[in-house]
């Protein structure tokens, strides 16, 4: 049986690895790579569905560690409030930033440099999504019991 840390240390590990699968090589593709134009799979609805994998993820793993008589996985996942305010401070400045991102003006085509806009764009969306899950893991961690 697991210990609470070493299923936070999980929960943390599986956030990674999703953030990983959805935003592969941020670093590189912002530093290096540098690309001009915006991928099909950086939406605004990102966070969203990788908080939906993540909460999938999570229901497994609370059928795993509950102990008998605790809570159904709904009720322990109760933070909407939470989740709600995370929302709040991102979406306003994804849909202005997903316009900059697809928008090339002529100076930009020039000078080469929307991958600024595409980076921030992308960056915007991997915060949001890394503080969705860590707001998830904090509701999730609060009902584990040692």
């Amino acid at each position: 049986m697991d210990t609470k840390l070493e299923i936070e240390i999980r929960c943390y590990q599986k956030a990674q690895e999703l953030l990983g699968k959805h935003f592969p090589n941020f670093i590189e593709e912002a530093a290096v790579t540098r690309p001009e134009t915006l991928s099909e799979s950086y939406d605004n609805d990102l966070p969203a569905r990788v908080a939906e994998e993540f909460r999938s993820w999570l229901a497994n793993l609370w059928e795993e560690v509950k102990k008998e008589g605790q809570k159904s996985f709904d009720e322990v996942m109760n933070l909407q409030r939470s989740i709600e305010m995370t929302d709040s401070s991102y979406f306003p400045y994804l849909t202005e930033a997903r316009e900059k991102a697809e928008k090339v003006s002529f100076w930009e085509k020039l000078t080469k440099s929307n991958h600024e806009d595409v980076t921030h764009y992308k960056g915007i969306l991997k915060d949001y999504t890394e503080e969705l899950l860590k707001v998830m893991i904090a509701d999730f961690m609060s009902d584990v019991i040692e």
